[in-house]
């Protein structure tokens, strides 16, 4: 089992295609968007020919108007690497969501999910109506097991669900050894890959994406909907902003989503990182595995 975790943008996805190929491996997405259906560009999922050349699971899973969680995510997760190992095969973990990578390779429960300082703080500056108010369109079932008036717990609820970007995970799971590595470019040079990641969305035709989940009046509240700039896409679309505030304005959230996935795994010990500028982590892999 391997894992091939980091901020998006850091070049999880070429390196898990080059080991795959080399150790007739089949890749299992850990990527909280990656799940739905018709979210193609948007999510920089791997190409049709990238997906025709090493199999790829826990794609296209459902469509954006359900909702998909970290529970379903681990029971699927862990059937696919069942059926993985059943054919002999090499299973790489690959993503950027690290519930999802936690909920899948490790238990999970509330107390040991990473803290965020700069959302804990914002949190903590809002009324407890409007916070359980907020838990409750992210997380109804969490909302309606915490009163209103607990502060404390509301603004840790909250800023779990804002780090993981969804609701707050109850999940509970023997864990699984896997090789963990983990892409950490320089910070200036991941800002520049997420500027250039975001134009190239929009010359693959990210609009259009967009145009069309509009028009199937997917609900934009949705946690799908909160991938990657959707809602930035389709502001401009009904004219509020122009082309190049919705590119600005998706890369800040961007840049902002890769520092919330970097608290995830900054706290796990077992990963050996690398600077893919450079190292080329590919030999070590290969060598870890043989």
């Amino acid at each position: 089992m391997i894992a091939i975790v980091g901020p998006t943008a850091s070049g999880k996805s070429a390196l898990a295609m080059r080991v795959a190929e080399r150790l007739g491996g089949e890749i299992v997405s850990a990527d909280s968007r990656q799940v739905y259906r018709g979210m193609d560009v948007g999510t920089a999922k791997p190409t049709a020919e990238e997906r025709a050349r090493v199999p790829h699971h826990l794609i296209d899973v459902v469509d954006p108007g359900e909702r998909y969680d970290v529970l379903r995510y681990q029971r699927d997760g862990r059937a696919a690497l069942t059926e993985i190992r059943a054919r002999g095969r090499v299973a790489l973990v690959v993503g950027g969501t690290g519930l999802y990578v936690r909920a899948l390779l490790d238990g999970l429960d509330l107390a040991s999910l990473p803290h965020d300082p700069a959302v804990r703080a914002r949190l903590e500056a809002d009324d407890p109506a409007r916070l359980h108010e907020r838990l409750r369109a992210i997380d109804p079932d969490a909302a309606a097991q915490i009163d209103p008036r607990n502060r404390r717990r509301l603004v840790r609820y909250l800023e779990v669900a804002t780090i993981a970007g969804g609701p707050v995970p109850r999940v509970r799971g023997a864990s699984i050894p896997a090789l963990r590595i983990g892409l950490r470019p320089p910070r200036e040079v991941l800002v520049v890959a997420i500027e250039r990641r975001v134009r190239e969305m929009v010359d693959a035709g990210v609009l259009d994406e967009a145009r069309t989940l509009v028009s199937r009046g997917i609900d934009p509240r949705l946690p799908s909907m909160s991938a990657h700039g959707y809602t930035h896409w389709a502001s401009h679309l009904r004219g509020e902003i122009d082309l190049e505030t919705a590119i600005r304005l998706v890369a800040r959230d961007v840049r902002a989503y890769s520092r919330r996935q970097m608290t995830w795994f900054r706290r796990d010990a077992g990963i050996r990182w690398y600077d893919p500028t450079a190292t080329d982590p590919l030999e070590d892999i290969l060598a870890a595995a043989a």
